[in-house]
């Protein structure tokens, strides 16, 4: 059954100084995946769906539905008074997949039961809204135990919706995606299998699935979250960790972990894993769904740019033609940015100065290296 694919262990020895993870709710049945509207996360287990007013001082989690007998509950979206929901149909009795459903609850009209919008014979791993239009991921067998997958869409706003194909096979190699989320009319897609995410552009009609990220930080990325400015949360494991999609240069920068809590695999403990992550404000919340529990971290990064602020300092900024480092002792090599992510430049640092002479006006992504250090800075060339 696809609900209990086994977690993946990630154990580590290094302990950071940063925001402690602290429980927000607990006594859930197995938590997963959230969505936010406001204020409000509309939360699913596998069987239940609940609301959480985060701006109450004594939250507690609202049960608003519950799943019908063999039917479970893998992610929500809200559009409107309309709750999306994505349904397996697993039929514990004779251990059988039936097949996924889109359905759709009235949130002022929740007695009336859901409507059954898209259903498919085939896995439906994740969904994100764009817009009015839900695009999809669906897993085709091939052969046994052989899959592609693939990306559909459908007008969210239509009572009987007529899904489109996107995209055929976007390179997965037969692991499942685990979310979706977009940013400016680009889909992320995470897999934690793959230990990958991928990024698809739906405003180009010729635009094809790349990495985004690929790289051995990434481990049991199960859950991924993005905010308005483009802030992309990942749930690797028991960390959280954030990137800047829009900054080309970026990298993963480390949240916190949870230490607190453990599962165990064939008797062997280790870190409860985090299933999701969404933001309010400033503060995180993570499912762990064995646990039954959310637990909260703040971000104390907010509220400051995403680019390093550490004792180097450079001048002038905005620069004309050369850009100096002041006593810059760590980095010995540059590369140049622009907005869309093309590398304009890169080379070594001589005299601790960088020559824009030659580069058109506009914004730039510097980022520089050195003695196992990275660091990325946002410079304007007037």
């Amino acid at each position: 059954m696809k609900k209990t694919t086994l977690a993946f262990i990630l154990f580590l020895s290094v302990n950071f100084s940063f925001s402690q993870i602290t429980e927000y709710l607990s006594g859930l049945n197995s938590p997963t995946k959230m969505t936010v509207d406001g204020n409000i996360i509309y939360l699913n287990g596998w069987d239940n769906i609940y609301t959480i007013n985060t701006a109450d001082s004594s939250p507690s989690a609202n049960l608003i539905y519950t799943m019908p007998t063999d039917f479970y509950a893998y992610k929500t979206l809200k559009l409107g008074n309309s709750l999306f929901i994505l349904v397996e149909n697993w039929i514990e009795a004779t251990d059988s997949f039936e097949g996924m459903y889109i359905v759709k609850l009235d949130v002022t009209n929740i007695g009336a039961g859901t409507q059954t919008v898209i259903s498919s014979p085939n896995f439906i791993a994740s969904f994100a809204l764009v817009g009015n239009r839900i695009y999809y991921s669906q897993e085709i067998e091939t052969s046994p135990d052989v899959y592609t997958t693939d990306i559909y869409s459908f007008d969210a706003t239509q009572s009987t919706p007529v899904s489109i194909l996107e995209y055929t096979d976007f390179g997965l190699d037969d692991e499942a995606v685990d979310d979706v989320e977009v940013y400016n009319n680009v889909l992320y897609i995470s897999s934690g299998g793959a230990e990958k995410i991928f990024k698809f552009d739906l405003s180009s009609s010729t635009s094809v699935p790349e990495e985004y990220l690929n790289t051995s930080d990434l481990n049991f990325n199960k859950g991924i979250f993005i905010t308005s400015t483009g802030y992309l949360y990942v749930t690797n494991a028991h960390e959280i960790e954030k990137i800047d999609v829009n900054n080309p240069a970026a990298t993963l920068d480390f949240i916190g972990s949870q230490t607190t809590y453990q599962d165990t695999f064939n008797g062997t403990p280790y870190y409860a894993n985090f299933r999701d992550v969404v933001l309010i404000g400033n503060k995180l919340y993570m499912t762990l769904e064995e646990q039954g529990r959310i637990v909260t971290i703040t971000d104390t990064t907010l509220g400051t740019p995403n680019f390093s602020e550490q004792t180097l300092k450079m001048f002038p900024n905005p620069v004309i033609s050369d850009l100096f480092l002041v006593d810059n002792t760590d980095f010995n090599e540059f590369e140049l940015f622009d907005p869309s992510g093309k590398k304009v430049k890169n080379g070594s640092i001589e005299f601790n100065t960088i020559d824009f002479s030659q580069l058109e006006v506009g914004i730039y992504f510097l980022n520089l290296k050195g003695n196992n250090k990275q660091s990325n800075f946002k410079i304007i060339k007037q």
